[in-house]
C-alpha cells in the first residue's frame, strides 16, 4: 500500500461512519434525545476526518475519494435495516461495529505512513479519536469500553470479521497473558491492545456496505 492508497482506504471508512450518523440524525425521532448529542459529536468529528484526509491526499497530488453510496443492510447482512422506528438498537450495533473497525483499520495502515511523518502524525491523531468514539458507543450500549478476546458481543454475524485476531495475548516477545496471570490474565492482555487489520481484511468487511 502506498500512502495515497492508505489515505483513501481510511477515507472510505470515515465516509461509512459519517453517512451512518448523518442518516440516523436526519431520521426524525430515530435517535433518543439522551444519545443525540453523542452522535452529533461523532458526526461532526467524522466530517473533520474526511476533510483532513482530503487535504492530505490533495497536498500529495492524490485524488480524494468520491463519497460512495452505502447500503446499510450490507447486502443482506443486516436485513431490513432502514433507519426506521424500532431499529435504533441495530443502528447502535452498526456504530459499534464500524467504530471498532476504524480503530483496527487505522492501526493496520500505520506502517504505510512511516516515511511520511506528517501523514503519520495526522493518522495517529485520528486513530486516537476513533478509539474514543468506539469506547463511547460501547458505553451507551452498556458494554465495556474495550474488546475482550475476539468477542463480537451481540453484533450481527458479519461483525465477527472485525474482531478476528483480537485475542492475541503476546506483544513483541512478551506473553502479556502470563505476565498478568494474577491480574486478569489473558482477558486483560487482549483488552489492553488493539490488533491491526490488513487492507484485504478491511476491504472484505466494508465492500458489502457499498451499494
Amino acid at each position: 500500500m502506498t500512502v495515497l492508497d492508505s489515505l483513501r482506504l481510511l477515507q472510505v471508512i470515515e465516509y461509512l461512519q459519517s453517512d451512518l450518523y448523518t442518516r440516523g440524525l436526519a431520521a426524525v425521532g430515530f435517535i433518543p434525545t439522551a444519545d443525540s448529542e453523542v452522535f452529533k459529536t461523532l458526526s461532526a468529528q467524522q466530517a473533520v476526518h474526511i476533510s483532513t484526509l482530503s487535504l492530505l491526499l490533495t497536498t500529495r497530488l492524490g485524488t480524494p475519494v468520491v463519497k460512495p453510496t452505502f447500503d446499510f443492510t450490507g447486502k443482506g447482512a443486516v436485513p431490513g435495516f432502514a433507519f426506521a422506528a424500532g431499529q435504533y438498537e441495530t443502528f447502535r450495533m452498526l456504530s459499534q461495529a464500524f467504530e471498532d473497525l476504524g480503530v483496527r483499520a487505522y492501526k493496520g495502515q500505520m506502517q504505510a505512513f512511516q516515511a511520511d511523518k506528517q501523514a503519520l502524525t495526522y493518522a495517529l491523531a485520528m486513530h486516537s479519536v476513533e478509539g474514543r468514539h468506539a469506547a463511547e458507543v460501547r458505553r451507551i450500549r452498556g458494554r465495556k469500553g474495550w474488546i475482550t478476546g475476539s468477542s463480537a458481543d451481540d453484533l450481527p454475524a458479519f461483525a465477527k470479521a472485525i474482531y478476528a485476531g483480537e485475542d492475541v495475548a503476546t506483544q513483541g516477545s512478551v506473553n502479556i497473558g502470563s505476565a498478568l496471570a494474577s491480574n486478569g490474565g489473558v482477558d486483560a492482555a487482549t483488552q489492553a491492545f488493539d490488533e491491526p487489520l490488513t487492507t484485504a481484511q478491511v476491504t472484505a468487511i466494508i465492500t458489502p456496505f457499498i451499494a
